[in-house]
C-alpha cells in the first residue's frame, strides 16, 4: 500500500514539474527583446560604431558567430563586426581594408569575446540591412539609394 502512495506521488511530481517547464517554454518573451541562435537582440541597447575596415575575416575563429567579420578599427579601438553570411556578392567584394564603415548593431558577449551583430551597414554610398529590427539576419541583401535617389551617407539624413 505504501509504495502505491510513493508511486502516485512521485508520478504527481513528476506532471507538475513537467507542467511547470512546458509553461516556462511557451512564456512569451518581451517584444523588443529576440532571441536567436543563443543572443539577445535588445533595439534598445543598439550603438553606432564609424571605423576603418582593418580586417575582412570570411574564416571566423572557433566559437564566434559562422559568417563575415569585420574588423574594424575605431576610436583606437578594434571591434569585431559580425555581419553574417547573407550579404550579396558585390558587397562582400565591395567591403576591403581601408574602407570607411558605418556599423549601427547590438554588443554582445560570445565566449568571453565582445561581438558587435551589425543590424546595418553604410558605406561607400551604400545601406546594407544584415539584421532585421529583431536581429534576425536578413538573406538577399543588396545596397540601396534612399528614395529620393540620392546616395546614403553616414549620420543618415545628410
Amino acid at each position: 500500500m505504501t509504495s502505491t502512495r510513493t508511486a502516485r506521488a512521485f508520478a504527481c511530481l513528476a506532471a507538475c514539474m513537467l507542467f511547470v517547464a512546458a509553461a516556462q517554454a511557451a512564456a512569451p518573451r518581451p517584444a523588443s527583446v529576440a532571441k536567436g541562435f543563443g543572443f539577445a537582440y535588445d533595439p534598445a541597447k543598439e550603438i553606432t560604431v564609424v571605423g576603418t575596415v582593418a580586417q575582412v575575416v570570411t574564416q571566423p575563429a572557433h566559437g564566434s558567430p559562422m559568417g563575415m567579420h569585420l574588423l574594424i578599427s575605431s576610436s583606437g579601438k578594434e571591434v569585431d563586426a559580425h555581419v553574417g553570411p547573407f550579404l550579396s556578392k558585390e558587397n562582400r567584394e565591395a567591403l576591403k581594408p581601408g574602407q570607411l564603415v558605418q556599423i549601427t548593431g547590438v554588443n554582445e558577449n560570445v565566449h568571453g569575446k565582445n561581438i558587435l551583430l551589425a543590424r546595418e551597414l553604410i558605406f561607400s554610398g551604400r545601406q546594407v540591412t544584415v539584421r532585421n529590427e529583431r536581429g534576425a539576419l536578413v538573406r538577399n541583401v543588396a545596397n540601396r539609394r534612399r528614395p529620393s535617389g540620392k546616395p546614403v551617407h553616414f549620420g543618415g539624413n545628410q
